[in-house]
Order: C-alpha cells, then structure tokens, then sequence
C-alpha cells in the first residue's frame, strides 16, 4: 500500500506515510503518562509523532500545550529514546503563541499581533506585542530548539496556521499593525522568517524542518482572511528559506469545524484541496491532515497527488495500532475513530486531559490498564450499543467467559440509528470493528434476544452489564399522539415507516436536526419545531455545532423556535407562542423530543444479583460515557 512505503523529509527517513499529528493533550509536562501515551502510538506504527508545545508561557500562561525546559527535558529524551526503539522519529512542533485570549498572570490584556477586539463585537480586546516581547517569544523558540536537538529530537515543526499567533502576523484580518511586522507581505512575514532563520541557526540549515501553516482560510477574502494565491505565495517563499516539507491545513477558528472536521464532513476535506494546489507549485514534501485514520481515503490522497504524508490525529487516539494493522493487512480490526470530538479536542479545551470516546485506554495508557485474570467469571452483557460491546470486549481481555443478549437483529443500539444519515456513515465502522473484534474474542452474541429477570436469574451470571440504552419519548399528555400519522425519528432514520411531502419534527436538538436534513435532502419539506430559544438547545461542540447550522441552511428546512406543540390534528399540528396559537399543515408529525433511559429490567434485578448499569440506561448522553463507563466496570471485577 502507498500508506506504507518510506519517504524522506530532508536527511531524515520515515517507514511509512503515517505521522501523528500534534495535538494539545494536556496530560503532563512530559511526566511518565504523557511519555506513556506518546510511546503507545510509537508501538503501534507511526512513522513520526508530532510532539506539540508552546514557547513560553510567560505571554499567555498555562494552555493544553506542554513546555520542554529543564525541569522536563529527562523527561523528553526518555521519550526520544524509547520512541527510536520502535523506528519512530520524534518531531517537536513549537508553537510561539496561540493567540486566543488567554493571558499570564499580572497581564490586563490578552496579547495578538495587533490590538483589536477579540471577536468582532466583543468588549475585550488584544493588546499588540511589543517589539521586544516578540524578540522574547523568538529567543523562547530558540531555546526550545536547542533543548530538542540536544534531546535527540529528528526534526523541528513550526506551528504557523489556523488563526494562531504566527498566522495572526501573516494575515491582514488579525494584523494591522504599522511597523516593520505589519502592512506589507513581507512585513507580515518578518515574524515567521526570523523565527526559521533562528531555528536554522541554533539547529543547523540541514536539521529537518516543517513548516505548518494555512494556504487558505477559506473565509471571504474581502474580510482579510488568507486566499490562495498568497497561500502559494507564502509556500514559495517558505522553500526559498531552505524548509524542508510543509504541513497543510485549512480554516482556522472562525470557521473552526474545517480545522478538525467533524462526522458531517464525509466527502474529501478543504485540507486535500489545499494540499494539491501547494504540492503543484513546490518540489518539497507535503503533509496534509483532516480524516485521514480512513485508511481508503489516506491511499487516495497519496495516490491522485493530494499530498505525500498522510497527518493523522484522532484516529491514532481511537486506534494507536493502526499502521501495524494496515502494515500486517488487518484493516477489519482497526477500531475506528467517529469524528465526535467529545473525548480528543472538547476535552482539552475544557481543561481536562486528552480522551476518546471509542478507546477508554486512551490518554490513560499507564492507568486503565487490565490485568489478566486467573479465575474467569460468567459475564453477561444486555445490549450490544457501544456501552455494552464495550464491556464484553474489555471482559473478554481480562480473560472472562462473555455473553450478550441483544434483544434486535443488531449491533449499535441508538449509535446504528445516528449513522443512518448519509453525512454520518462513517460511524458504521466502528459497528464493523465491533463485530471483528466480537468474533476474534470469541464473544457469544445473541440476536433477538429479548432478556427477562427470570431468563437472566437463570443463566446465574457473575456479573450483568446492563446497557439497554434509552427510547424516544412520546408524552401521552398531548392530544394526537398516537395517531398514525405521528412516528419517532428513530423509527424515520430506519425507514419504518411512510413519510409524506410535509412533515413537520417536533424538536430540534441533535437528532431532530439529522433527521431534518435527512428528510430534505429526500426532497422533503420539513418545519423544524423547538420549544427553547434556538435550535440545539441541548450541549454540542462548537465544531460540530457550526457545521451542523450550516448545513441546516437548507431550502427546505424551515426553523421555528420558542413553539410548544399544543396538539396534533389529521393533516396538521397545533403550536403555542408568545403571539399565540397556530396551525400548520403536514402529512406527518415526527416527534424528536429526546429519550428515557431504560431502567426497568436493572430496578427489577438490581437487588437480586451482581448488576452494574451503564450508558444511556443510567442517563442520556454520549457515546464517551458508556464507552469509559462499561470499561470501568469491568476494570473494577
């Protein structure tokens, strides 16, 4: 596969195409787990890991970037040296500031390239770096460098993209300053230039450097933002400087979604058209990265020219070991990244430490560990959603005896309804993954398999593991609700049942949105009802939450907020607001007003054997939770 053949960045040679790209993990300064989760990606076949960290946090303070200093160099080189055992290189990505508002401590104001606002519209602003805070920042580089060469680090990333600090120089819409680092393009340059003539004095102009940075915002350029004719400009110019590959992203915070891109973007990324256009006008190396873990669209990038290294990142968090699969022709077994972004990027913007929804182990590699049992007990497992195939797995590692009763004909539970929708197929992968993975655990799944206290007291297990997940609510107290005419969303994804030209969907959180979309983009005509003030009412990240509404821009989606649905009539449906009352027409009422978990069968048995409760059947949330939560029971036989 083209995934696996060696290539060079400069002097340095990689094994594959496979690179993990740098995230903020917010783990440690380079203590034991943080070494521990590098390392575990370096065993599993990465060709390079991109390590991220920030210059100083003497401008900004403490972010989700670590800082390498004397206090965590041992702890660096340790991860150096264990790294190279595995014939995987270490690169550092170096970020000279983020630019996002933060501030250190003693600071009255955040500081960016430019005083402004930090936000159109917004009452704080950014106060400009001075001249010699930005010489500062460019020393802290320096000495960043200088203790990675000594680490025996094998190349050096500049972080240059996004809307972070650099691009914020580099780009008319963050950058209106007046002197010598502003105006002009090559004063809006000067900050990145002599930060890689500084690079290449303390390493040498041979040590392998990247470059990463954005060729285009893809925002509209009559605003500032970055087009792509100063993108190839800005590549030109970078190979002139002697850089030896660069790194290509797309978007930045203003359109944050294209960055990282969520489960929504299933066709190829801005990252790959960015990539082309750079590696058509330039003979270095091009990294790109943006849902490349699918090992399908990672082979097409390289193959049709979009790029030469495939940057992966989330995906190495749900399965660290998937280059050692691709190598050893094991692509069933890969457990598949969903795109959710709860666990990896949610998280660390909160502040907590970096996880995955799919891999409990993730970010906890020194932590979660199971030990191998020497007296395997009888588990039982009741659902097969991600929560309860989860825990059969994790008992199965352990070395115990694993049955699941799965009362449909199968996997997924509500997770198989979510990747129903065209633009979320990609979550069917990791159903896939779980039924390879079942089978090579040698896992006993019954289909069908509707489980009673009595059949569950029967089967005497050690433990059950119930994760029955949660069903659509349908109030009794509205009239109309059970006329013919009225279904569940769930049953709508499912195609279960006949759907009309007009429908109108009461709720609009996250299912009542896909299902909108899935119903228009049939040609439907679809009014989107929601009692709160906006649609989305309840939590959902940013990024996917601005992509979400703007793919809800639909013609034929109509949205109408602050309604309650009063009653459901033949042909249409009765809504209440501050105006008062109003009747709209439909063929049929789709009714997306949330879930109730499923409790009944754990009330019933909670007092009569060994019974833990997991995901949705204790409280409707996300995948993440009954992932972390039925491996955990499991850790604690």
């Amino acid at each position: 596969m083209l995934t696996m053949q060696p290539i060079k960045i400069g002097n340095l040679s990689l094994k594959n195409r496979f690179v993990m790209a740098a995230m903020g993990p917010e783990l440690g300064n380079f203590d034991d787990r943080t070494v521990d989760y590098y390392l575990r990606r370096a065993q599993g076949g990465a060709s390079m890991i991109l390590i991220n960290v920030i210059a100083t946090e003497a401008i900004e303070g403490h972010g989700p970037s670590a800082t390498l200093t004397a206090d965590s160099f041992d702890g660096f080189k340790r991860l150096v040296d264990e790294a190279h055992k595995y014939d995987c290189k270490i690169c550092i990505q170096i970020m000279p500031g983020a630019g996002l508002g933060m501030k250190a401590k003693g600071r009255e104001k955040p500081a960016s390239a430019s005083s402004m606002p930090l936000y159109p519209g917004s009452e704080l602003s950014y106060e400009a770096l001075t001249k010699d805070e930005i010489s500062f920042i460019q020393g802290e580089v320096c000495k960043t460098v200088r203790l990675a060469h000594q680490a025996g680090a094998d190349a050096v990333e500049l972080h240059a993209y996004g809307g972070y600090l650099t691009d914020k120089f580099m780009t008319p819409r963050w950058n209106n300053r007046e002197d010598e680092y502003g105006g002009s393009f090559e004063n809006r340059m000067r900050f990145l230039n002599e930060l890689i003539e500084g690079i290449q004095q303390e390493a040498g102009s041979s040590f392998p450097l990247i470059v990463k940075f954005t060729p285009c915002h893809f925002m509209p350029a009559e605003l500032g933002y970055r087009e792509m004719a100063e993108g190839i400009q800005i590549a030109r110019m970078l190979e002139q400087k002697g850089v030896h590959a660069l790194h290509i992203d797309a978007g930045c915070h203003d359109n944050w979604y294209m960055a990282m891109p969520p489960i929504y973007q299933q066709e190829a990324v801005p990252q790959l058209l960015a990539a082309r256009t750079i590696k058509e006008k330039t003979s270095l190396p091009i990294i790109t990265n943006g849902r490349l873990g699918d090992i399908g669209k990672a082979e097409s990038a390289i193959k049709e020219g979009y790029t030469d290294i495939v940057g992966v990142a989330r995906a190495f968090l749900a399965d660290p070991d998937f280059p050692n699969k691709v190598l050893e022709h094991r692509t069933d077994e890969i457990r598949s990244c969903i795109y959710c972004n709860e666990g990896c990027i949610k998280s660390v913007v909160e502040g907590q430490s970096i996880r995955c929804a799919v891999n409990p182990y993730a970010g906890f590699e020194s932590i979660k560990k199971l030990e191998p049992v020497q007296q395997g007990q009888k588990v039982l497992v009741i659902g097969a959603g991600p929560g309860g195939c989860q825990a059969a797995l994790s008992a199965a590692e352990a070395g115990h005896d694993v049955e699941i009763w799965e009362r449909t004909d199968k996997i997924g539970g509500n997770f198989h309804n979510a990747c129903l929708p065209a633009f979320k197929r990609d979550g069917e992968k990791l159903l896939q993954y779980y039924k390879v993975a079942l089978k090579n655990y040698k896992v006993r799944v019954k289909y069908g398999k509707e489980a009673t206290a009595h059949e569950v007291l029967a089967y005497n297990p050690d433990l059950v593991i119930h994760a029955t997940g949660a069903s659509p609510l349908k109030p009794r107290s509205i009239p109309g609700i059970d006329k013919p005419h009225v279904a569940a969303a769930t049953d709508v994804l499912q195609n279960h049942v006949y759907i009309g030209d007009h429908i109108v969907i009461i709720g609009a959180g996250l299912v009542g949105c896909e299902t909108a979309l899935v119903l228009a983009h049939a040609g439907k005509k679809v009014t989107l009802v929601e009692m709160a003030e906006k649609v989305l009412p309840e939590p959902v990240f940013i990024q996917n939450a601005m992509m979400l509404e703007q793919m809800l821009q639909h013609p034929g989606i109509t949205v109408r907020t602050s309604c309650r649905l009063a009653s459901i009539e033949d042909r249409s449906v009765v809504l209440q607001h501050a105006e008062g009352e109003e009747s709209l027409l439909c063929d049929n009422v789709v009714l997306a007003m949330g879930f109730r978990p499923n409790k009944a069968l754990f009330e019933e048995l909670e007092d009569q054997l060994r019974i833990v409760n997991v995901g949705d059947s204790v409280q409707v949330r996300k995948v993440l939770d009954a992932v972390h939560e039925a491996h955990d029971a499991i850790a604690m036989l």
